[in-house]
């Protein structure tokens, strides 16, 4: 081989890996300029358009009943909210936390640094509430948020939220 094409090829390769390096950095750039929403945005979002939501409650590291809020590959905001037309659950003030019975009965978002850690918790979430029918509920994803509604809620209830949830984080 001449030493012209021995030049030639290591000129070409390197053009190529300086050229794939300005890519995966240009590619992850556009990836983490996309701004996520926090939970509390989303649900106030779903809100503006559905009188059916009362009360909100935004949980934080130490009000987070799961203590899941902000661990490794876990959420990283958190709201519940009620839904009106279910009938709120009532515990007893003996047998459970303050924050248990605030916890109102309706919706929970859940938002997630990215996909994967989604992801994960959506198995989990589903491999639970496939395993007994006291724990059914209807589960949605996007790329970084998982919403989860009461199964009191009726197929069609549930469909107007999932519809409203996709535009909103579409929208986002």
């Amino acid at each position: 081989m001449s030493k012209k094409v021995f030049i030639g090829i290591i000129v070409l390769v390197v053009i190529g890996i300086i050229v794939g390096v300005l890519l995966m950095n240009n590619t992850s750039q556009e990836t983490s300029s996309k701004v996520q929403m926090t939970a509390e945005e989303i649900v106030n979002k779903l809100k503006e358009n559905n009188a059916n939501i009362g009360k909100i409650v935004v949980y934080t590291e130490e009000t987070d009943l799961n203590k899941l809020l902000g661990r490794p590959n876990q959420y990283i905001s958190k709201v519940t909210f009620e839904d009106k037309r279910i009938e709120q659950v009532e515990l007893d003030e003996e047998f459970s936390t303050e924050e248990e019975r605030n916890e109102p009965t309706g919706g929970t978002i859940e938002v997630f640094k990215n996909k994967n850690d989604m992801e994960s918790r959506k198995r989990y979430v589903e491999q639970i509430s496939g395993a007994a029918s006291i724990f059914a509920q209807y589960i949605y994803s996007s790329d970084y948020a998982l919403l989860r509604l009461d199964s009191d809620l009726t197929p069609t209830q549930a469909k107007e939220y999932e519809e409203a949830f996709y535009k909103i984080i579409e929208n986002n």
